[in-house]
């Protein structure tokens, strides 16, 4: 076991094999409904109380990890989505998790996808929180309607290794181990009102300590996210079959809406619900547990 999280939440460390490591926390009721959430970029296995107390008040069980290269998780440059979604079938199997369902939150939609197809046996359902759609989508402009931030961080993307990390480096530099007013003001180009709002609540204290801890050894997770997102991911999103949940606001300006619409145009098994009144950050704090509930019941 790892002291590696905030505030003496204690991390857990799955042994991969090859020398990797993948870093775990379980939080809420032992014999809860189990839900495997995903985070976005950069983030970590460190717990959202704002966000997941809403889930665990409703007696699910959440399992957070930090993706490679992130927290304590071994670093594993050219990682694809699809490759995440093995190590996250590995720690399910670990934990001895019989069915489950998958949350993704921004970069982490993706990846529910992908453990949905990975794990097609064991996962019930997928809840989708402003997820990208893929780099490469057709007929998407995958940078339309994004701040300014989002816009260089992925315009660096296609200007190789030494541009993305310069690119990474400033964008790092404004969420370590700062506070919430100093992310609201540098990201400011990417968060409306309402989600300034929320940082400036208790989801922002929460979030930092998530980020921090997510790239505490340095920015190698987010630069491997960065490739992972916008090189092919490694699997098909027309292939899930089981129920997938999409939720995405309108005033969203780090994903925008237009990713959740395509998703919505090419996930068969979608209900897609999009909210004109949220952002990224709204759409998702203190909703988590009554949108896993809509999720379950279409599962069951």
């Amino acid at each position: 076991m790892s002291d590696g999280g905030p505030e003496g939440k204690a991390m857990e460390l799955l042994d991969l094999g090859e020398g990797r490591v993948l870093e775990f926390a379980v939080r809420g009721p032992e014999h809860g409904p189990v839900v495997l959430f995903h985070h976005g970029m950069p983030g970590s296995a460190v717990p959202l109380d704002s966000v997941f107390d809403s889930a665990t008040g409703r007696g699910y069980r959440v399992v957070t990890y930090s993706r490679a290269g992130y927290g304590a998780s071994t670093p594993t440059p050219g990682r694809t989505v699809a490759d995440t979604a093995e190590a996250c079938r590995a720690l399910m199997d670990h934990l001895g998790v019989d069915r489950y369902l998958v949350a993704g939150w921004s970069t982490g939609g993706p990846y529910a996808l992908a453990t949905a197809v990975a794990d097609s046996p064991r996962v019930s359902g997928v809840l989708l929180i402003a997820s990208f759609a893929p780099h490469d989508a057709e007929g998407l402009e995958f940078v339309a309607g994004m701040g300014v931030q989002n816009h260089v961080l992925f315009g660096s993307a296609d200007k190789g290794p030494q541009e993305q990390r310069a690119v990474v480096s400033q964008m790092a530099a404004v969420v370590r181990d700062g506070d919430p007013a100093d992310f609201v003001t540098g990201m400011a180009s990417l968060l409306p009102e309402v989600d300034a709002t929320e940082v400036n609540g208790a989801y922002g204290a929460d979030n930092i300590a998530h980020m921090s801890h997510a790239l505490a050894p340095g920015d190698e997770g987010w630069l491997e996210d960065l490739h992972a997102l916008t090189t092919p991911w490694g699997f098909d999103p027309g292939g899930i079959t089981v129920p997938v949940e999409l939720w995405h606001g309108a005033l969203d300006r780090m994903v925008p809406v237009s990713h959740g619409q395509w998703l919505a145009g090419h996930l068969p098994t979608v209900s897609a619900h999009f909210e004109g009144c949220h952002g990224h950050i709204s759409i998702a704090v203190g909703r988590l547990g009554e949108r896993l509930d809509r999720l379950r019941s279409r599962s069951s």
